[in-house]
């Protein structure tokens, strides 16, 4: 009984597929809507027309978007791996929790370097935008480092 409850329980794994789906949606959708209320700013707005404030939106618009595809790559794993096969493309064909680990990884430097250029692009303090380059390097420096030594 508990084996048959145990191979029936990869409906436990189809709510967060279907969950990271939706959120993955949303964050499509309101990254769409921050570009199209940019646009709107930019043709009405002469104030925003300011190439820093500019530059700081359509970042975030990017990094919104980037959140968007690591949500969709995540439901997509988990879907592959406990419920079934998709039709999707090689890259994205999820085979073990590894594969997604890694995906994870190098979407999320990808995410902290988009971060970061929009701190610089804000550029306050610079002692404050050091700190954050020097803790975004530690966990960079840290995912690659943990990378190296699981290959070995």
């Amino acid at each position: 009984m508990i084996r048959k409850m145990l191979e029936l329980g990869q409906a436990i794994a189809f709510l967060p597929a279907i969950s990271l789906f939706l959120g993955a949606t949303f964050l499509a959708l309101y990254g769409v809507y921050i570009l199209l209320e940019t646009i709107y700013s930019v043709v009405f707005k002469p104030e925003v027309r300011d190439p820093a404030v500019l530059s700081t939106k359509f970042i975030s618009v990017m990094d919104i978007h980037l959140l968007s595809i690591v949500l969709y790559i995540f439901s997509v794993g988990l879907y592959e791996l406990f419920v079934g096969k998709l039709n999707v493309p090689d890259w994205l064909r999820i085979t073990n929790i590894d594969q997604l680990k890694a995906k994870l990884a190098s979407v999320i430097v990808l995410i902290l370097a988009i971060t970061f250029t929009k701190k610089v692009v804000e550029w306050k303090d610079p002692l404050d935008t050091f700190l954050f380059a020097l803790a975004i390097t530690a966990i960079v420096a840290v995912l690659i480092f943990y990378y190296k030594v699981k290959e070995e």
